[in-house]
């Protein structure tokens, strides 16, 4: 007999993934050029250790999606979490920061009023500790219906997603695309195809991993996996920013005046 609960469960995920496509939009025009920006979720301190000193070696700086709630705490598919340390000298290096939810709490099955009680908690937390130019959101989980989105466009982040694909011509500042490393979505194979894709067009690439290591969980990935990645990426033309620079330029963009307008 089929699993009507599961029917019903893929049923609600495609309603709430075309309700969210299609309403509560912040559009931007993207501007010409190729980007990239390598991003951490939650995120485990292997990340810290391995591959921002990665990052850095180039000149480059990674954006860092942070749940206050998992300070000090040990996962057990990701092993130790960040602690005090790894958000200071992520700081002090110039590395970018975005929010969870302070528990990375599930947005699809909490209230507007818990969603946004976590996000003020997640606030103060990284305010307390020096980070105060935040810019960006990701969705924990990846999970987020029509409600929720409405609630998180209040705050005016860019909010990211983890569907897959490039980010190009006219985008949804409240659902950005992005390619998560982990092996059910193609892993790096699957990045450094959009990054060929990347190379023919313009665009921006969001990729996001959590831990890093040897034999990474299913949501990680290798140190030599992600080298190959970013060996990729510096030997293409394409520039590498943070979230918070792309958002950056984007509202610039959109604050001056077209060429129409001037004349």
């Amino acid at each position: 007999m089929a699993d009507l609960g599961y029917f019903s469960q893929k049923i609600g995920d495609t309603i709430d993934r075309v309700l969210c496509e299609t309403f509560e939009k912040r559009e931007f025009k993207m501007p010409q050029g190729r980007y990239v920006s390598f991003c951490f979720d939650d995120f485990p301190k292997s990340a810290v250790e391995l591959a921002a000193p990665m990052l850095e070696s180039r000149g480059w700086r990674g954006t860092w999606y942070v749940a206050g709630g998992l300070l000090g705490q040990t996962d057990p598919n990701y092993g130790k979490m960040f602690e005090d340390s790894d958000l200071e000298r992520l700081r002090r290096a110039g590395h970018d920061f975005g929010c969870h939810t302070f528990d990375h709490v599930d947005c699809r099955d909490s209230s507007p009023e818990l969603i946004e009680a976590q996000c003020i908690k997640n606030t103060e937390f990284l305010a307390a500790r020096g980070i105060n130019d935040v810019s960006s959101f990701a969705y924990p989980f990846g999970a987020v219906n029509l409600s929720a989105k409405r609630v998180l466009a209040h705050a005016e982040l860019a909010l990211r997603g983890v569907k897959p694909g490039l980010n190009r011509g006219t985008i949804d500042l409240n659902m950005l695309k992005a390619c998560g490393l982990q092996e059910n979505n193609g892993g790096v194979r699957r990045a450094m195809d959009d990054l060929e894709a990347l190379k023919r067009n313009s665009g921006w690439q969001i990729i996001f991993t959590h831990d890093i290591g040897p034999s990474p969980s299913p949501w990680g990935t290798t140190q030599s996996d992600y080298s190959q990645l970013l060996q990729a990426v510096e030997a293409s033309d394409i520039e590498v920013v943070t979230v918070g620079e792309m958002v950056q330029r984007l509202k610039q963009s959109a604050a001056m005046p077209s060429q129409a307008e001037a004349a």
